[in-house]
């Protein structure tokens, strides 16, 4: 099962491995505090993960990350997916100005 948890309401728990799937040159511009960068082209690595973690993935605006939560979730990784994906967080973070 796939928990679907709005990014701008996540809280990390002590047993989350934090993914950020955008490129890395994105991800040098930024990202969540504590994720760590696994891209596209690198997608391999995330079934070196450990089972026993959560297993919790955001991309840029939520599309990538909720199927690649498919698959792990398919190979019995417990997942979670950040909905609206990093555009979201910093829209919550950055007001824009009117």
């Amino acid at each position: 099962m796939i928990q679907k948890i709005p990014i701008t309401d996540y809280h990390p728990q002590d047993n989350d491995i934090l993914v950020d799937l955008r490129d890395r040159t994105v991800f040098s511009f930024g990202t969540l505090t504590g994720a760590v960068n696994i891209p596209m082209e690198a997608i391999e690595k995330l079934y070196t993960l450990p089972k026993d973690k959560r297993i919790v993935l955001f991309c840029q605006k939520g599309d990538y990350s909720a199927e690649i939560a498919e698959l792990l979730s398919d190979n019995d990784y417990e997942v979670a997916d950040l909905t609206g994906g990093y555009r979201a967080w910093l829209c919550k973070i950055i007001p824009r100005k009117e």
